[in-house]
């Protein structure tokens, strides 16, 4: 399956810091307006090859290698044992109160609780899906899961929009070797760097990457400019558009001053105009 190419490149994009449409990213906007958008495939979408940052490196570990128990597999060695998130207080911060920079870089797949998920679609095309923590960022996993499961099963998710039936994939499925097709992780600002590569998120932005769904942990502590102090809303916003990618589908543009923006615009870094929504569905009148 190929989708129209949307190239973007990404520089420093904080809550309160709106990051300028770059010459990539609008000459591909206009080449999508005029059908003269190259065709390339989805794993292709938002990479940027020639990508040099100081925060990316080679990573050492693949949380996904050996999904068991939210085990990872490091180069040369064995299974390391399960990333048990710390104790805390659950804000995704130091006891200086910033945001963690850095977590253990290895990943636990976490229950996602009953309450969570609405009824499953009868029909549709499947996604199955695991919601993994990475260890150290100091975020309660119930937490983290409920939001995930409720925003994939809301009704004015992408179930409606488009047709598709998200499915949990529990710890032990995973263990199990279940087949997983998006791995919905929130990673620290370093971690979220390494497993995103080659496309840079500079410790500022989130993901999808070959299946990988990154969420950062900075954006989801703080939220972004176009959602002003309503970080749960942003939050939904971040799950669904980085969701969005991960089900095929590229960027969307501002259509014009006082209109909605579009779940797949980049609203992290600015509304161009728009107002903000969070979900795939046309808000109602």
């Amino acid at each position: 399956m190929c989708i129209a190419a949307d190239i973007w490149s990404v520089s420093w994009a904080g809550a309160g810091e709106p990051v300028t449409e770059s010459v990539l990213s609008r000459a591909s906007r206009v080449a999508q307006a005029v059908g003269r958008a190259p065709a390339v495939s989805i794993d292709q979408i938002e990479r940027v090859p020639d990508a040099q940052t100081d925060s990316q490196t080679d990573l050492q570990t693949d949380p996904w290698t050996n999904p068991q128990d939210g085990r990872t597999t490091s180069s040369g060695s064995g299974a390391t044992p399960p990333a048990t998130p710390a104790a805390g207080t659950g804000d995704g911060k130091d006891d200086k109160g910033a945001v963690i920079e850095s977590g253990s870089g290895r990943f636990t797949v976490v229950a996602m609780p009953a309450k969570a998920l609405r009824p499953a679609p009868a029909d549709g095309r499947t996604v199955r899906y695991t919601v993994e923590l990475e260890g150290g960022v100091d975020i309660r996993a119930e937490d983290f899961a409920t939001t995930v499961g409720t925003v994939l099963t809301d009704p004015r998710g992408w179930q409606a929009k488009d047709g598709v039936r998200f499915v949990n994939v529990s710890p032990a499925d995973a263990a199990k070797g279940a087949t997983v097709d998006l791995h919905i992780a929130l990673a620290s600002p370093d971690t979220t760097d390494k497993l995103c590569a080659p496309l840079e998120t500079r410790g500022q932005v989130s993901c999808h990457n070959s299946g990988r769904v990154v969420l950062n942990l900075r954006r989801w502590v703080l939220g972004a400019e176009a959602y002003g102090s309503d970080v749960a809303q942003y939050r939904i916003y971040l799950v669904n558009h980085e969701v969005g990618h991960g089900i095929g589908h590229a960027h969307a543009y501002c259509g014009g001053k006082g209109k909605v923006a579009p779940v797949m615009m980049q609203q992290t870094y600015g509304l161009k105009g728009c107002t903000a929504w969070p979900w795939p569905t046309a808000k109602p009148a």
